[in-house]
């Protein structure tokens, strides 16, 4: 097999691999499309924490956003068969701990995670997946299918806190986790929701895949803009989805009382400040949001019934072994870059 591996920070190796026997719990896939994340961007930089605490190591071939199709299946396999299309959870768990039983299997202490944490991804041409964490699809592309898992993560964020028809969301950040967990928003039915931002292009995406209205923090009042587009209510639900520790001053400027807060970005810092004394008097919510357990089958069927839709976001295309290429243009904040894919 041909793999990318990644063997330390920007030292990127395109390599032959051997070919080594099916597992019986297992099915080799061919990976057809790949997303890149920015947990992608900081393998690739050297400073994601798993691997600068040394949770994780090197060499690693990464890629946790993919589609694939089955080639072969281990004997006890049942789930799936050659021909099919899947996708793949980014967390696979050991089934036995305590999280694990209770339903919360990102948070298994046990846990691989594809890509990244002892488990090797699709940046090659084949893959040995464990098969119970495979999911199928039918009715999108490859290329869409790759988004599933960042769709995902925005399904789960958005599911902690409950969006219903009554309420209003502010959705913070309007990068691809962000846009997804806008259009998940929707498909909840919430009855009017605001993405903000700083970038006029992502701003006006967020318009095309249905905002009601977007707040550019670059040119207007954030708290100001908030009243007017909630009569003055302040949001029930605000989803962060940047990760920027300055943005969480801006959480309980626009949260109502006894509103919820969903945290889905990694802010890589402690810095963040969170007016507490404004948490407690107003009955907030703040809910921290790992992963996407128990949503998979959720979410390929928002995708398929065209309820996210997510081929607007991939804004670049890159053969696999351009990625350095892809990585580069991804850094510079002035590209209009949304989501790359990646062809295997």
């Amino acid at each position: 097999m041909k793999a990318l591996r990644f063997h330390g920070p920007k030292d990127i190796r395109y390599e032959e691999l051997p070919d080594r026997e099916l597992g019986p719990d297992e099915a080799l896939l061919a990976p057809r499309a790949v997303g890149i994340c920015g947990t992608d961007l900081e393998i690739y930089q050297g400073s994601m924490f798993y691997f600068t605490s040394g949770l994780a190591r090197w060499p690693v071939i990464p890629g946790h956003e993919w589609s694939a199709e089955v080639l072969a299946v281990g004997e006890r396999v049942q789930n799936v068969k050659p021909g099919d299309k899947v996708v793949g959870e980014c967390t696979v768990a050991c089934g036995r701990c305590e999280m694990c039983r209770l339903g919360f299997y990102n948070e298994c202490p046990n846990r691989q995670e594809t890509g990244i944490l002892n488990l090797d991804g699709a940046f090659a041409d084949k893959m040995y997946y464990p098969a119970s964490f495979l999911h199928k699809f039918e009715k999108m592309s490859f290329e869409e299918a790759a988004l599933v898992e960042p769709t995902a993560v925005a399904v789960w964020g958005t599911k902690l806190v409950n969006v219903t028809p009554a309420d209003t969301v502010a959705v913070l950040g309007p990068g691809p986790i962000g846009l997804l967990a806008m259009q998940v928003a929707r498909a909840y039915g919430a009855r009017r929701i605001a993405m903000v931002g700083r970038r006029e292009t992502r701003l006006q995406l967020a318009e095309e895949l249905g905002a009601d209205g977007v707040i550019n923090t670059r040119t207007q009042d954030l708290v100001q803009e908030a009243k007017r587009m909630t009569s003055g209510r302040l949001f029930d639900v605000v989803l962060e989805a940047t990760g920027n520790p300055q943005v969480t001053e801006d959480l309980m400027k626009i949260t109502r009382p006894r509103g919820r807060i969903s945290l889905m970005g990694l802010f890589n810092s402690q810095m963040g400040k969170i007016d507490l004394d404004a948490l407690v008097v107003g009955n907030i919510t703040l809910q921290g949001s790992l992963g996407s357990p128990g949503v998979w089958d959720e979410t390929v069927s928002l995708i398929e019934r065209g309820l996210v839709r997510c081929r607007p976001l991939i804004t670049h295309r890159f053969a696999l072994q351009d990625v350095a290429e892809a990585f580069v243009l991804i850094q510079d904040r002035t590209s209009d870059v949304v989501k790359v894919s990646l062809r295997p």
